[in-house]
């Protein structure tokens, strides 16, 4: 009997050889890359087993594997083009006169984790690929998507040039030969309850399934080819907590930074978290836009609800871009009001994640504040108080800034609706002094409603900044009050002390209608019972 290592049967990270299947794509892939002329790209989903099933075909084939250049795109995450990632690949200038032929010595070019190019290089590869097809330049992209155009973009002329292949989820048939090469491998029986078990949890995942069979041996001792049969049991409470470990280097981090939200603004009613939660606990592939808003503002208390709805639709309009700075597009999408799943390992580590590790590293608060900070200023001052919000948008915090809001409040009582926001829905109220502040009614009407909320708070609310040549005399806001002035202090000064302001606030904070903590424990009850309901 041939002696085997556990890693060389049954290892998540490398897809052994020894348990190797060929899904239904692979003979179909082999003929794609045995076919001179046409591109050809395989893409799918994290864990699938692309990069393997590519291997095996190409080895198959019966041409040299010193025909085959053989690169990955992880190499040249931060270059914007095509032309410079083959220029440093094959060291010379990226232009197409010395790259072409260094593509020509080659039978196929193959690029694993194409996905890792940036927008602009996968755009520039793509409108290179009809040129190259007519010269006889052949391509092997292999990237995690739901599409090859979801890598190259949807070019009819391109479609034509370039077979596609797609691996999914494999069926119970595909694990079950999996399973039985890893048993006959080591001596190992798995009870047919624990094979259940393992089929079911992996759902359809190949890494996943080979994951849960490793730990699975790990647990019964199992570290080589046993010279008798042993019986293996799946204990899924165990083997889970254990499967979830090996991904946390993946996935946690990115999924504490997605709950933050935009550089960890905080007024926003937590909604960046509680949508990263209710993903958690929907147990689905995809999420729809009305059940996160169910979820998240249907079971908000009355009194916030309004509140509640503008925060969660600008976290949702800025969703694509913080999904892209936390480097999860690959695997989580949003896009026609639907928020999707495209990763079955993503999916099996947010089931059986213990959701209470993100949130002690988020710091969930509540504070029940719309807004980070409301600007105060006279008209003549608008272009710089304007830069100053562009500043304070671009560090990811809640701008109230009347202009952004024209639509809100277009036909409303102005006086009714600005003594709300600058009384009850910002943390904090920047006035912005100059000598025209005193002189204009809409400011000191604003200045006269902060003070009155200044009053009434337990900490700090008004910000004086100074954006004239000096400090005008306004009663009720003294000199002792510390300020800041842009005579020695520039916009981006002021933007990251306000960040800082709004990052150092206590975790607990009263909020109208019942401290944190009662907030707290209420909303988590309400989504609780949202999740019940549904």
């Amino acid at each position: 009997m041939t002696q085997y290592q556990l890693g060389d049967v049954f290892n998540e990270a490398g897809l052994p050889d020894v348990t190797y299947v060929p899904p239904a794509e692979a003979q179909r892939l082999k003929g794609s890359l045995a076919t001179p002329g046409k591109h050809v790209t395989l893409v799918g989903p994290s864990g699938s087993g692309k990069s393997t099933v590519a291997n095996r075909v190409l080895r198959s084939l019966p041409f040299p594997r010193s025909e085959i250049h053989f690169m990955s795109g992880r190499s040249h995450v931060g270059t914007s083009s095509i032309l410079e990632v083959f220029g440093k690949e094959f060291g010379v200038a990226s232009t197409l006169e010395e790259i072409e032929p260094w593509l020509k010595v080659f039978r196929l070019v193959m690029i694993d984790d194409v996905h890792h190019l940036s927008i602009g290089a996968r755009t520039e590869l793509a409108s290179h690929l009809k040129l190259w097809h007519e010269r006889g330049i052949r391509l092997f992209m292999i990237g995690i998507a739901k599409t090859s155009e979801a890598i190259l973009g949807q070019d009819p002329e391109l479609a034509i040039r370039n077979d596609s292949w797609h691996l999914g989820t494999q069926d119970e048939q595909f694990m079950g030969q999996l399973l039985e090469k890893g048993e006959l491998a080591l001596n190992i029986k798995l009870s047919d309850a624990g094979r259940a078990t393992a089929i079911a949890a992996a759902q359809g995942s190949p890494s996943i399934f080979q994951a849960i069979c490793r730990i699975a041996c790990v647990e019964a001792d199992i570290f080589e080819t046993q010279p008798e049969t042993v019986t293996v049991d799946v204990q899924l409470p165990l083997i889970r907590d254990a499967v979830v470990q090996q991904y946390d280097g993946r996935y946690l981090t990115k999924i504490v930074s997605l709950a933050r939200g935009r550089r960890q603004a905080r007024s926003v009613h937590d909604t960046y978290y509680r949508i990263v939660e209710r993903i958690a606990r929907s147990n689905k592939q995809q999420i729809s836009r009305d059940e996160l808003y169910h979820a998240i503002v249907g079971s908000a208390d009355a009194r916030q609800k309004s509140g509640q709805r503008n925060s969660f639709y600008r976290a949702l309009k800025s969703l694509p871009t913080v999904i892209e700075e936390n480097s999860l597009s690959d695997i989580l999408i949003y896009e026609n009001g639907t928020l999707s799943i495209d990763d079955p390992v993503f999916r099996f580590y947010l089931d059986h994640l213990d959701f209470s590790r993100v949130r002690s590293q988020v710091n969930v608060r509540r504070v029940g504040y719309e807004f980070d900070v409301a600007v105060s200023f006279a008209g003549p001052d608008r272009p710089v108080v304007q830069e100053l919000v562009e500043r304070l948008k671009a560090r990811g915090l809640e701008v109230f800034y009347d202009f952004d809001q024209q639509a809100a409040l277009w036909g409303k009582d102005l006086r009714k609706e600005l003594a709300k926001v600058y009384s009850q829905d910002a943390q904090f109220m920047i006035v912005c002094l100059s000598d025209d502040y005193p002189e204009r009614d809409w400011s000191i009407f604003e200045l006269e409603i902060g003070k009155e909320a200044a009053a009434k708070r337990t900490e700090d609310y008004l910000l004086p900044l100074i954006v004239g040549p000096h400090r005008p005399q306004i009663i009720g806001l003294p000199e002792s009050v510390g300020h800041i002035s842009l005579k020695d202090r520039s916009l981006d000064d002021v933007a990251e002390l306000t960040q800082e302001k709004v990052l150092t606030l206590p975790p607990i904070v009263v909020t109208p209608g019942g401290d944190a903590a009662d907030q707290h424990e209420t909303e988590d009850a309400e989504l609780d019972a949202v999740g019940a309901e549904e």
